[in-house]
This record gives C-alpha cells, structure tokens and sequence, in this order.
C-alpha cells in the first residue's frame, strides 16, 4: 500500500537533507540582526528568572524583523547526572577519577524540551543558535579552574580527579547535544561555551575548542560542516576573540569568531550603585566603540573570519524593573541614551559585516527588550537595534505607531459622528509606547462613520494569498466594539472587506487578528480599523501583519498528531486525540515496517538509523497522514 506523502513532509525531507554547506561569510550575513533569549533556559530552573518559553516569544521576535535567536542554555545542576565534587581538588591525582563519559547523562525530558524550543525556532524561519551557558555551568565547571591547574596540562596530565571529572562531563553533555541535533538543518548553530574568558586561559580555551569542535564534526551528518561559535580566553569584551590561537582558526573551515561588549560599565550598568553615568553618545563615547570595533575588524580581516557580537546593552532606561513596573533604586540611563547607545552598536556591526545577537532577558531582569507579561517591547530601543524608526510591514506602514498617530494613518469621519486622533497619553499607551487614541465624541450609528486608515499601497504580489492583520486595542467603556477592514482595489474596482464584531475591554490592550484572503487581479491594499458605532475612547497599537504560507497551513491542517522528540534515538512518543487503528513505519525504499504503540510510545532502539514516513490510520478509517522521522 502506497503511503500518502504530503508535500509539507517532501519539503522538509528536501530542506533537512540538503547538502549544501552554509560558509561562516554567508550564515553571517543571514544572522544580520538578532536578539538572546536570555534567563529562561539558562536560569537553574525554566521559570526562576522569566516565564516559561513559548512559541509566541519567537513569533513575535520573528514579526517585528529579528533574524537570529542566541538562546543561552544550562545543562548543569538536575538536568545531567553525575556528581563531579565527590572527586577531590586538591589531595587527589588523576588516577584517582573512576568515573567515565557514561556516568553524565542528560535529562532526556530536558533535551526533549530544548529541541522543542529548537523546533519551534526553526520553523519560524529564525537562525537558532545552542548556547552552552548558565550560573550552574559556572559553579560546576568554570569556577572550578584554578591557576594552577591549566587546561593545556590537564589535557596532558591531569592533576586532579575532579579535573578529569569536569573534562569529562563537558564533553559527555556536547557529545550528546552533537548527537541530538546532527540532522538539523544548518540553520541550528552551535557555540561551545559562553564567555570562558573570566576562568580561562587562552591556551586552556584553545584546548577546549578543538576538543569541541571534534566532537561535534565526529559526530556526523550536518554537523561534519556546522558553524560553530568560539571565542578565545583570558581577555573579555574585544579582545576576547583575538586570543584565539591560529592553530585552531586553521583547524576548521567553519568557525565564527564571537565577543561581548557591555563597555563603559559606569553607563552600561548605570541602574547598579556603584555606577552613575546615565548619559552616553559623546563623539569621545563613539570613538571608543569605534576603536575597539575597529581592532576585532582589522584581526577578522587578516585571519578570514566572520564575527558574531553576541551580547551588547545597557541598563534599563532610569532603572526600570518592567516586571512591577518600578524605578530602580540607583537611576539608571537616560532614554534617548540608552537608545543611542543600542543603535550605535548595531548600526557598527552591521557596517562592518558583523552579525549580532543584543541581550534581553525579560520582563524581571535590568536589560529588557521583550516583556512576556504582555507580548510588549520597549518599541524605542527595539527600534534602534532594528535600525529603523518605527515598524513597517508590506501593507502596514507605522504599524507600531512610534513614528506618531499622524504618520501614515489619517481618520476619516461622516456626519453624524464627531471623533479625533491622536497619541494617547502614558497612562493609557501599551508598553510605555505610544500608541493611537481615537475620542469619538458623537457615534454614528454604524461601524463606518469612524474609519481609521493606513496608506493604500500598490502591489500585485499578494494576489491569492491569505494574509492575517492583528493589532492589540482596548477602549474606554465595556460595550465598545470594532472591525478589521480590508480596501482592496481589484480588476480596477473597490473591494471592501470585514471582519466580525470584536469586542473590547475597558481594563487591559487584548489581541485582536482578522484572516483575508486577497483576491486574485489585486493591485492595491489598505488596511483599516472601524470604530464609529458608539461613542468612547479607542485606543491602538502594534498592528501587524504576516503571509500565511503554504508550509503554515499544512502545518495546520497536518496536525492531527504530534511526533516527538524527531529526531529520535530510543523512544519515539505519539500524542493525538484521535483513537489510533494501525501506525506503519515507511524507510525511504518502501519498505513498510509495522510498529506498536504502548502507553503512546514507541520503542525503536532496534530500528537502523535513517529517514522514515511514519503513517497513522485512524479508527474513522479516512484520516491518513505522513510524516518525516528521524532515527539517529
């Protein structure tokens, strides 16, 4: 029996398994602009120090224009087995360790969780950089280096047990992380470690890096040509990279070289209270970035190496904890010059051939781009490292409203109604951004005597495809309500099309969406909000829009079951709803294995590694569905 392959699954067996390597110069320039996912996966427990991760997180990093996500991960604590301090430091040799590689054992429901995040990056289209990162990481493996001991010798000869424990157990957790992901596309980038430099030596980090990047390239598939982030140790911030040994840099053709930059730390961290410069964007400020970017420019040049800024910021403007909405307790920047300060940073790297990745860890931490509590951005540093000054998407200029409520947007009223527009005070803006406020003082009965409109714009590159609009809104009374319009102009006629009723809230800005279709022979859109049917105050903000593409649908219409984890090594786990009648297992020849289901699990320990289309036929005996599977 021939198995139904969809056309998402043949894409993405293509797309997975394509041979072409992706050079540092070109992933570079593909990173561009990109943003960390800092305090969530690398706090000791997911939800310490931010919310849980959600795919919303990355579907908004992906709409406001971020093409890369850093996403900084512990392995340490609970999440690996094997205790390394029952070794001693100090009193034992080497000979001493009895351990061995198979005593540090991931937690396979942690790797499950972080291919999860993984995937969901990916299927955004977003560049995905594995950060091995986190305090426990420090604590258990970093803090434990000590002058005396150096990496170079204990390679070598080690000098301690616990030495040859920590050595073993950081290459057990990336030789299984190199295992997980081998057949991911090369869009997943690795970086071994995050800022070694403070604990290490540069010929410690030396030794460290190859015996990384070993591991990684052994262990096959793509990975025997992934990009892989390193940095050398000893010095910080711009020098970092420079310590860097040519032995290394000429040990691989796929490496990308990385710094941090959070310099002058008087500014940079002016909300803590041994630091008080709150203003920055002297031309003497902007020589130094310009020195100090400068000499990682002139080293990468003459090495031919791509370079990756993968933490830069400042401190919440006055200090701000966004989380209760408070003023910090010791100031903290100056708005427009935390502002500048992002801007300038990225505008540098990105003149240079840099790729960047800005630091934001949420709502509760002291840098904050992205608030999770209400899908928000700080919109005016957000901007700066976005380059621009205020978001626009194909159809939707000013969507986020920071270039005010009179750029692009224009009210058009019809007696009866009486309204104006304007930018709504603080107090009722979403996010401490501005936002549109529109005072309809007289109602007019119906929906379109108050029509808020965006430019009209020609094209006739969104003909037949489905699009979907969103904007965050609230009003000033519980019984306001509005719609989402469509203008087209189509074989030379006006087209106007609605969404149903949306009801507001008078409390908090809620998220409202409408899906259209735009009809075939278009050649203008507009998009437009109507409120004029009862009088009160609406308010507006972050309009959006995004192409629902073929492979989203299919998604969607695909889902009748999930498969994980994919790829997969010993157990495979099937989650539906449906009441499941056979599951045949398709290699890529034609050979159809059937596989039993037990508590909703799979045990394919015994099965070759490769590609395979799992089919499920379900009890309704109509619902037949294919998907790729990975067994590594």
């Amino acid at each position: 029996m021939k198995q139904n392959i969809t056309l998402f699954s043949l894409i993405l067996f293509i797309s997975s398994f394509s041979f072409a390597q992706v050079s540092p110069q070109e992933m570079i320039a593909k990173m561009g602009r990109g943003i960390n996912l800092g305090n969530i996966l690398n706090a000791p427990k997911e939800g310490n120090w931010a919310p849980p991760l959600t795919v919303s997180y990355l579907e908004d990093v992906k709409s406001v224009g971020f093409k890369t996500v850093r996403i900084p991960i512990d392995f340490y604590g609970d999440r690996t087995s094997g205790n390394t301090t029952i070794y001693d430091k100090e009193a034992n040799t080497a000979n001493n360790y009895t351990g061995n590689s198979s005593d540090y054992i991931v937690d396979e429901t942690y790797l499950d969780r972080i291919e999860e995040v993984i995937q969901w990056s990916l299927q955004e289209g977003l560049v995905t950089i594995l950060d091995v990162h986190g305090s426990q990481l420090k604590t258990e493996f970093l803090y434990t280096f000590s002058p005396r001991e150096k990496w170079s010798d204990y390679y070598t000869a080690p000098t301690s047990a616990k030495r040859a424990a920590d050595n073993d157990k950081f290459r057990a957790i990336w030789k299984q992380i190199a295992d997980r992901f081998k057949n991911y596309s090369d869009n997943l980038v690795f970086e071994v470690v995050n800022e070694p430099y403070f604990w290490l030596s540069d010929d410690e980090m030396d030794t460290l890096n190859l015996d990384i990047i070993s591991i990684i390239r052994n262990s096959g598939s793509k990975n025997s040509s992934r990009n892989i982030i390193i940095t050398g140790g000893s010095e910080n911030a711009y020098e970092a990279p420079l310590q860097i040994s040519d032995d290394v840099l000429s040990s691989d053709n796929n490496l990308i070289a990385t710094f941090h930059y959070y310099k002058p730390r008087e500014f940079t961290a002016s909300s803590e209270e041994v630091h008080n410069d709150y203003v920055w964007g002297s031309n003497d400020d902007k020589d130094e970035i310009d020195i100090h970017f400068g000499v990682v420019k002139n080293w990468a040049d003459s090495k031919n190496v791509s370079i990756l800024l993968g933490e830069f910021g400042a401190d919440n403007e006055k200090g701000i904890d966004y989380s209760n909405n408070t003023l910090g307790d010791f100031g903290g920047p100056e708005k427009a010059s935390r502002e500048d300060f992002h801007r300038y940073l990225s505008d540098k790297a990105i003149a240079l051939g840099f790729a960047f990745t800005v630091w934001d860890a949420g709502d509760q931490s002291n840098k904050t781009f992205y608030k999770v509590s209400d899908r928000s951005w700080v919109t005016g540093v957000r901007n700066a490292v976005l380059g621009k000054s205020c978001l626009e998407y194909s159809l939707i200029k000013n969507a986020d409203i920071e270039c005010g409520s009179n750029s692009d947007w224009n009210l058009f009223v019809q007696l009866p109604a009486i309204a104006s527009l304007k930018d709504a005070e603080d107090a009722e803006s979403r996010g401490n951004s501005k936002s549109i406020e529109i005072n309809v003082t007289n109602n007019g009965g119906l929906f379109n005597k108050t029509i808020l409109r965006n430019k009209l714009i020609e094209t006739t590159s969104f003909s037949n495809k489905t699009l979907l609009f969103s904007t965050y809104a609230k009003a000033s009374i519980n019984s306001a309500e509005f719609k989402i319009r469509i203008k087209t102009i189509t074989t030379g006629e006006t087209l106007l099309s609605s969404s149903s009723v949306l009801k507001l809230s008078n409390s908090s800005y809620q998220r409202y969406e409408y899906e259209f279709s735009v009809p075939e022979n278009t050649t203008s859109l507009e998009f437009q909000v109507l409120c004029g049917k009862t009088a009160g105050n609406y308010f507006f903000d972050d309009f959006a829009m995004e192409e629902k593409t073929l492979n989203t649908e299919t998604i969607k219409k695909e889902a009748v079951f999930e498969l994980y984890p994919n790829p997969a090594q010993k157990y495979l786990t099937i989650k539906t709803t449906q009441k499941i009648d056979q599951i045949i297992l398709q290699s890529v020849d034609g050979k159809m294995i059937p596989i039993q289901l037990i508590d909703q699990k799979i045990d394919i320990s015994n099965y070759s590694a490769g590609v395979y289309f799992l089919s499920i036929k379900f009890s309704n005996g109509i619902i037949q569905k294919a998907k790729v599977l990975i067994i590594n």
